[in-house]
């Protein structure tokens, strides 16, 4: 379908420009509609309303004053607290922004991570095979899954996601990004066990080049990633649509799939979008410009979903 039938513009958020955000590097949206904003040069942490206006700010520094990691991602839960993960720690905040606790019995940089029945799933792109922990705040990591073994283990290590966006959460279960998969994978393969393939879908044929030229290792992945699709991140769309998207050379593939009705559409589009929740697509926008001539935030566009009729979409194949 075309992109301009599953989504329209219905609004443009402009942040509160008294507070200026360096770099947006990360966005969440709380189910009340507030804004979560990373700014990973400074390792702080903006919360917004859904209108712009600035809440509170807060740093890693507040759990952890020794961490000089990047400040990959972070995301609400459910109770308004916070979790953040950079690339040496994982921490837990309070809806306030004060410390909770540091999350030390994750090994290592945890940043893709979602919330499902009271457990917080972090997915672990680390060793081989990738592993998910299921973490409770109250008792640390509850269970360990391991995940399906890569056909072509090297180039899915080298091939990587978005960073924080390799993770879903859905009240039929969890779903992760598998790289050399044409949908998102289920967590526990009886919550959902049909895998969608688009249109546009090419599946992987061989592994990487072994070699110790850097130069023709990089032009091999380029040449692979010609031949193939590769995903980069699955959305939390609304709960009854999962989100994912594929590599292309300019534009981005996405395929929609509805859960309920196991059906999926695929589309095309050229919007940065950093975001898809509730319905809704959140983009980047321009630089607000201020009525004293400088230069605020960047704004964020927002667009809604309309669900796709049965009728205009693919059955699982």
């Amino acid at each position: 379908m075309e992109f301009e039938e599953l989504f329209s513009p219905v609004d443009t958020v402009r942040f509160d420009a008294s507070v200026l955000v360096g770099t947006m590097s990360f966005v969440d949206v709380s189910d009340q509609g507030d804004f979560l904003i990373s700014d990973d040069p400074v390792k702080t942490i903006h919360v917004f309303t859904a209108s712009g206006d600035h809440i509170r700010s807060f740093t890693v520094s507040e759990c952890n004053p020794d961490d000089s990691g990047f400040l990959e991602s972070a995301r609400f839960l459910e109770d308004g607290s916070v979790i953040a993960a950079t690339s040496r720690g994982t921490y837990a905040f309070n809806a306030d922004g004060s410390c909770k606790k540091r999350l030390l019995e994750l090994p290592g940089s945890r940043p893709s991570f979602c919330e499902w029945r009271g457990h917080t799933y972090f997915l672990n792109t680390s060793p081989s095979p990738p592993r998910i922990y299921a973490y409770s705040m109250e008792s640390g990591i509850v269970r360990e899954y391991d995940l399906r073994t890569p056909r072509f283990p090297m180039l899915t290590a080298t091939v990587q996601g978005q960073v924080g966006r390799e993770i879903a959460c859905f009240d039929q279960g969890v779903f992760y990004r598998y790289p050399e998969s044409s949908d998102g994978e289920p967590l526990m393969p009886g919550d959902d066990p049909v895998m969608h393939r688009p249109t546009f879908y090419r599946a992987l044929q061989r592994e990487m080049l072994i070699t110790d030229d850097i130069g023709a290792r990089i032009d091999n992945i380029m040449e692979l990633m010609r031949e193939a699709t590769f995903s980069y991140a699955i959305y939390e769309l609304d709960e009854s649509h999962r989100l994912v998207a594929f590599r292309t050379t300019s534009e981005r593939s996405l395929n929609i799939v509805n859960m309920e009705t196991q059906t999926s559409v695929s589309t095309v589009t050229e919007l940065r979008f950093t975001l898809a929740k509730h319905g809704l697509l959140y983009v980047w926008g321009d630089y607000e410009a201020l009525p004293s001539g400088e230069v605020g935030n960047e704004t964020i566009e927002v667009w809604q979903f309309h669900p796709f009729e049965p009728s205009h979409a693919e059955v699982a194949r």
